[in-house]
């Protein structure tokens, strides 16, 4: 058990290596972050000053837009990297290693991310600050941290089912972008699910993107969109599904290539 523990936190350790040296991709996702941030905190005062109704204080809502952007943009592209694996037929020479293929590239992606999460935790915190002039009391942020991280990894993962469904669909690039667009709108990308229409509400609860975005990032809004209990619970029991499709996907990939002769 332990020699197996040390070989994929030899994975972690060189995916953080590697996402060490990409210096210029981090930066232009802090700029990105910058740019967001900037644009939205013009936006929100806009509407305020317009007199329109606004169910949050705009200073708050940047806050809770820095921490889904904090989540989103830490997250790696891991199923860019499985499709070119499986593109190029090395996947075939990886799954013959003494360690699952499929959690070697969750190793990697979470050594990419435990390094993201914390390099841009800093320029959310300060560009959140700058923008709006508050900050939200600690007890938000001790929330918001490990419950960041926990739908860090899931999202993560589900990034990877993507990547293996390259198994059979050779280029997951529209899956992706479908994926994207339903997490930004169900999970509360922009705005808080509780500003949504009921409608767009009741949708959002049968899927996992309200406890990867909205859920975590609802604890700097002066009432969050649900108890911390209950999202322990839900980033639980996504994290849970998500693992078996992930063992489900994998099986079924590795039985095609026997089948074909790979």
């Amino acid at each position: 058990m332990k020699r197996a523990t040390a070989k994929y936190l030899a994975f972690v350790r060189l995916a953080m290596i590697q996402a060490c040296h990409q210096r210029a991709e981090v930066f232009g996702r802090i700029g990105f972050f910058a740019i967001v941030l900037g644009v939205f905190t013009s936006l929100w005062r806009a509407v305020e000053g317009a007199g329109m109704p606004i169910a949050a204080v705009p200073g708050t809502l940047v806050w809770y837009l820095a921490a889904t952007e904090w989540i989103v943009l830490s997250v790696p592209m891991v199923h860019l990297d499985v499709q070119e694996s499986i593109r190029r037929g090395d996947v075939v020479c990886q799954l013959g290693r003494p360690i699952s293929f499929v959690g070697a590239a969750m190793a990697e992606g979470l050594g990419a991310l435990v390094l993201r999460l914390t390099v841009l935790a800093g320029p959310a915190f300060v560009l959140a600050w700058w923008f709006t002039g508050v900050i939200p009391p600690l007890r938000a942020f001790v929330a918001v941290v490990p419950f960041g991280l926990a739908a860090a990894v899931l999202l993560t993962a589900l990034h990877l089912c993507i990547g293996l469904l390259a198994f059979w669909l050779q280029d997951v690039a529209p899956i992706y972008w479908v994926f994207q667009k339903l997490m930004f709108v169900l999970g509360g990308l922009m705005m808080p699910i509780q500003l949504y229409p009921d409608v767009l509400q009741r949708m959002a609860s049968w899927t996992p993107f309200p406890s990867i975005l909205a859920g975590p990032a609802s604890f700097v809004l002066s009432e969050p969109a649900i108890a911390a209990n209950a999202l322990a619970i839900q980033l639980f029991a996504w994290t849970a599904v998500v693992a078996l499709a992930l063992y489900g996907l994998s099986r079924r990939a590795v039985a095609a290539l026997t089948i074909n002769g790979g």
